[in-house]
Formats: structure tokens, C-alpha cells, sequence
């Protein structure tokens, strides 16, 4: 099971490492907030009609109200909130950058299962979490004299850490239910009610007509039904099924591999530069990340 569980986090670290590319020309056309309501309504159908072929209960025996409520909270934080942040940052950093911000979401793994679930945090562990927090400083560094758009840069960095933070404490506040229940139901549960939480947000926005229209115009799908297929219908999945059948450091980590296609997949589709600077703190990155489940 643990190797499966491991399997799983590698095929989903490539599935993101798509759905990043396809989400940052999604995000061309549609604003942070109409992109996550669109994909989080494809991945609800998509995963209904997977529950309905495989006979899974949509109301699994032996659960108390509260993990009921548990599951319904990282829905809210980890998809209505996580991920327009994660968009929002993606918008404002690009692929490649993005992607070393992502490896915050280790670090933060280990810290809240430190916490929360008492995992043992060692010396070793610390460093790895000091390289990943180098490696950002590291990609974000550029002389006054060349950075007309430092505030951008700094806004990006903040939203996505932000969006890492709550994806983070998501999955360690739902680690002790995915033990007692199919990973799927868990999947399902937290898509419906981040919808519900972002059409009422969506409600009572100012600008809800633009944004709906967003959402709804077939013309701006293009990317984004491809990027929630693999982003949230399959990496999603395989996200929540590799920290079921493995420990949740080790199934971070190699998520986080994703940083490493993420970083390619945008020089080669999407033309962005790929420099010393971004080549040094990428490795730094995943290094920091490796340190975080080897120490």
C-alpha cells in the first residue's frame, strides 16, 4: 500500500505540472475567481458520475457530524479560498515561478503534522525548509534599478504562500477521516461545499455578471476544461488517494516533484525565461523539499 501511495503522489505531481500550463493560459481570460468556480463545477460532475459507476455511498457508515464538518472546512479553505489565491498568484508570477513558490506547501505539511498530528520534526527537516524559503528569496531578488514591478512580485509570493498555507491544513486536519473512509467521498464532499462557497461569494460579488459570463462562455474553455481534467478531476484523486495510502510527508514530497515540470513544461509552452537565477533556486527548492522527508 505504501508503494502505492507513493505512485500515486508522482502521477499527481505530473497531472498538476500539466494543469499549471493550462491554467495560466485559462487564466488569460478568465479572473481567478471565475476559474475556480468553472473547474471546481467540472470536477463536482466528474467525480458524481465516478461515485455513481463504482457504487460509492454517498453517506459512508461510521462517521460522526464532526468529520463531516472537518472535510466541508478544508473544502472551503483549501479549494474556495486556496485555490483563487493560487490562481491569483499564478496570474501575477507565471508557471515558473509559481512553482518554486509551490514548494512552500512541504515545509508547511511538516510544520502543521508537527502540530497537529505530533510528527517528529527533526534538525535535518528544519534545513530542508530553509532552503525551500532560499530558493524563493532567491528567485525573487532583483536589483531596484530593474524591478518596476517588485510590489507585483511580493503580492504574487504572499497570495500563493498564503494558498500553500490553508492547502497544507487542509490535508492534515483531514489525514485521521481519509483512514476510515474512501478517499473519493472525501474528494466529492470538499468540491461540493467550496462550490457552495463560491457561488455565494460569486452572489454578492459587485462585478457577479462578469464573472458568471466568464465562467459560462464556451469560447474560454479551451484551457480551462483540459486543466481541471487533470488538475482536479485526476490529480485531485491521485492527491487525496496518495496521502490514504501513505504518510503525509512523504506523499507531500513527492508531490512536490511537480515543481520539476512545472518549471520545464513552462520554457518550453509557455516561452518563459529560464535563467541561472531561476535554474538555482528551482534546485534549491526541491532539494529543500527532499531534505524535508530524507532527514
Amino acid at each position: 500500500m505504501d508503494l502505492m501511495g507513493k505512485g500515486f503522489a508522482l502521477m499527481c505531481a505530473f497531472s498538476w505540472g500539466v494543469a499549471v500550463i493550462l491554467f495560466s493560459h485559462a487564466g488569460k481570460r478568465m479572473r481567478p475567481v471565475s476559474l475556480n468556480l468553472y473547474k471546481t463545477t467540472v470536477t463536482t460532475i466528474f467525480l458524481l458520475l465516478i461515485m455513481v459507476i463504482w457504487r460509492i455511498p454517498f453517506f459512508p457508515p461510521g462517521l460522526a457530524s464532526s468529520d463531516w464538518v472537518i472535510i466541508a472546512l478544508t473544502g472551503f479553505l483549501g479549494i474556495t479560498i486556496a485555490d483563487s489565491l493560487f490562481f491569483y498568484c499564478l496570474n501575477l508570477l507565471g508557471a515558473g515561478m509559481a512553482a518554486i513558490v509551490d514548494c512552500l506547501y512541504s515545509p508547511m505539511v511538516l510544520l502543521l503534522s508537527w502540530i497537529v498530528l505530533k510528527d517528529r520534526l527533526t534538525g535535518g527537516k528544519l534545513a530542508g525548509v530553509v532552503l525551500v524559503v532560499a530558493a524563493i528569496l532567491s528567485a525573487s531578488y532583483t536589483p531596484r534599478k530593474r524591478s518596476p514591478k517588485g510590489g507585483r512580485m511580493l503580492l504574487g509570493i504572499l497570495a500563493g504562500a498564503l494558498a500553500m498555507g490553508l492547502m497544507a491544513l487542509s490535508i492534515v486536519l483531514m489525514k485521521p477521516i481519509l483512514n476510515r473512509t474512501s478517499f473519493l467521498w472525501v474528494t466529492e464532499l470538499r468540491l461540493v461545499t467550496a462550490l457552495l462557497f463560491l457561488l455565494l461569494q460569486l452572489y454578492f460579488h459587485r462585478e457577479r455578471k462578469s464573472l458568471f459570463k466568464e465562467a459560462l462562455t464556451p469560447g474560454n474553455w479551451a484551457h480551462a476544461f483540459p486543466g481541471a481534467l487533470m488538475g482536479n478531476v485526476i490529480a485531485m484523486t491521485l492527491w487525496v488517494a496518495a496521502f490514504k495510502y501513505t504518510d503525509v510527508t512523504s506523499a507531500a514530497i513527492l508531490n512536490q516533484t511537480s515543481t520539476i515540470f512545472i518549471v520545464i513544461l513552462a520554457a518550453v509552452f509557455l516561452q518563459e525565461k529560464f535563467t541561472i537565477q531561476r535554474l538555482v533556486a528551482t534546485v534549491l527548492a526541491f532539494a529543500g523539499s527532499l531534505m524535508v522527508i530524507i532527514a
